[in-house]
């Protein structure tokens, strides 16, 4: 709406200027530079084959969302704590795949708030999952480390994390596997690599493509797992 205003705002004092001074008005169109500011010209395909790269990416895009959200609305129903938190167990596989942790490191790692972590890494050192260690690169801070109890349910929840995958990849050719392995694992590695280049991508643009998409792709969404 604000943009439509300024557009709107714009085109009125074009006009006025139209009326008082008309050898000045033309030269002025205010309306277009405003709209090119969103998608720059180097963002823009220029060639057929840019277009069709940058559609099939698209495609890939959605198909990642899509799953994205599909596994969301499966981890909601079974790993969430009853004020809807995620499971403490969670934060105990991330920390044996990220090695000793502080727990403030875990929170920016996993975009969480840090009151969060600290009731989830208090639980779990209750737990005897994990133990506080002195840093060795700093005596006043302490680091995060599964104990071999934490350790044996990691190897645990990765078993159980297998069995669950396993319905859709029991049909699939070996090679099958190991291309959708050896792929997603390339796509993760660039993505962790170039985060900060796709952050101000999104940012680049006032108009986030969820504002006009996300009510749609909610809705199919929604339609998938009814059915």
């Amino acid at each position: 709406m604000m943009r439509a205003s300024a557009i709107t705002t714009s085109m009125t004092d074009a006009g006025a200027s139209t009326l008082e001074t008309p050898a000045i008005a033309q030269p002025q169109p205010q309306p277009q530079p405003q709209q090119q500011l969103d998608t720059p010209p180097s963002d823009s395909p220029t060639s057929p084959e840019q277009e069709s790269e940058l559609a099939q990416a698209g495609d890939i895009g959605s198909v990642i969302v899509q799953l994205v959200r599909l596994y969301a609305g499966i981890k909601s129903r079974v790993t969430s704590g009853p004020d809807g938190e995620p499971s403490p167990l969670f934060l105990l596989v991330k920390l044996a795949h990220l090695g000793p942790s502080r727990a403030s490191d875990l929170a920016e790692y996993l975009c969480a708030d840090p009151s969060t972590i600290s009731r989830q890494v208090s639980s779990l050192v209750k737990s005897g999952l994990i133990e506080r260690r002195a840093d060795p690169g700093d005596g006043r801070a302490s680091i995060l480390v599964p104990t071999e109890l934490g350790a044996q349910r990691v190897r645990e929840q990765e078993q159980r994390r297998g069995h669950t995958v396993m319905p859709v990849l029991q049909d699939w050719p070996i090679d099958d596997r190991e291309d959708l392995l050896r792929l997603l694992r390339k796509y993760t590695d660039g993505l962790e690599e170039r985060r900060d280049e796709i952050v101000s991508i999104m940012l680049r643009s006032t108009d986030s493509p969820r504002h006009a998409d996300g009510p749609a792709h909610g809705a199919h969404h929604h339609g998938k797992e009814g059915h």
